[in-house]
């Protein structure tokens, strides 16, 4: 397989669900990769007619022919990536906000008992430091079986205007491919040079800490249930849930080894263990 590092910009402030804590809807510091995933697939079922059918049969392609890594946020400053777990004070402070919303009920005028919440989101301009105004950025990459997906080059699938998230009718979830973005080959997950990648995979030393969910492998960071919501052929995207997984976030490699993005349904994005064939 081949890598492409990626580095993706906020239009406008973007919400990845995390569960709810009250009234609050928590969300992610970073985007999980069967997020990546599902908005390549929304896209090129689009692009194919936007019936069910073609999303089915984009899922597939998307599946087959690529696996997607977490986007961490990205520190222009110190040229480092946020950690999700490790780094969640920093990235609260720097990066997340909320707003409240409320759902009406159209024959009283007035909000439904129990319908006010927050949405917490990462805001598509960064909040505070010395980047403070400047777009958010969001940095990961994909492995991929060749240049194009569904006959286009990779690229533009990614300059087309992905929609990421929950929230989208708010507006909520719109990037862009940032300028200098897409880099071929890089020899670097997330540009950390602690992050060696190979065509099979990230190579990862022991005792390093592996950024984002990984299903096996690490240790020292507590397990936790993994969801996604999925594309459903009969009800369509975000109306099912995928079985549980356990994940631990920002684990510390076990051994010495290669992780590759799962592309099963149960755990789909996050990063497992391989075996790679070994050359006499």
């Amino acid at each position: 397989m081949f890598f492409t590092g990626v580095i993706l910009e906020l239009e406008t402030p973007l919400h990845i669900g995390a569960g709810r804590g009250g009234m609050l809807a928590r969300g992610h510091g970073f985007v999980p990769g069967h997020v990546i995933s599902y908005a390549l697939t929304a896209a090129l079922g689009k692009a194919r007619g936007g019936q069910s059918s073609h999303f089915t049969d984009a899922l597939h392609t998307v599946l087959q022919e690529v696996r997607c890594g977490p986007f961490l946020l990205f520190d222009r400053e110190t040229q480092r990536p946020w950690l999700p777990r490790q780094d969640r004070e920093a990235i609260e402070y720097t990066y997340l906000t909320a707003r409240n919303q409320v759902t009406l009920d159209p024959w009283s005028c007035s909000a439904v008992e129990g319908a006010l919440f927050e949405v917490e989101s990462i805001a598509h301009r960064v909040l505070h430091g010395p980047q403070r105004g400047q777009p958010t950025q969001l940095i990961g990459g994909v492995w991929h079986r060749g240049p194009q997906l569904a006959k286009q080059p990779l690229q533009h699938w990614f300059r087309s205007g992905l929609l990421l998230g929950g929230e989208l009718k708010t507006g909520q979830g719109r990037v862009q491919l940032a300028k200098q973005g897409w880099m071929p080959n890089a020899p670097h997950y997330a540009r950390n040079p602690d992050w060696p990648v190979q065509a099979q995979g990230l190579h990862m030393a022991r005792g390093q800490r592996l950024p984002g969910p990984s299903l096996n492998g690490t240790q020292d960071a507590p397990l936790q249930p993994w969801l996604g919501r999925l594309f459903d052929s009969r009800q369509g995207f975000g109306r099912r849930f995928s079985p549980p997984a356990l994940v631990r976030l920002d684990g510390v490699v076990q051994d010495t080894g290669t992780f590759l993005p799962s592309d099963r349904e149960t755990g789909l994005g996050c990063w497992t263990k391989i075996d790679v064939p070994t050359t006499d």
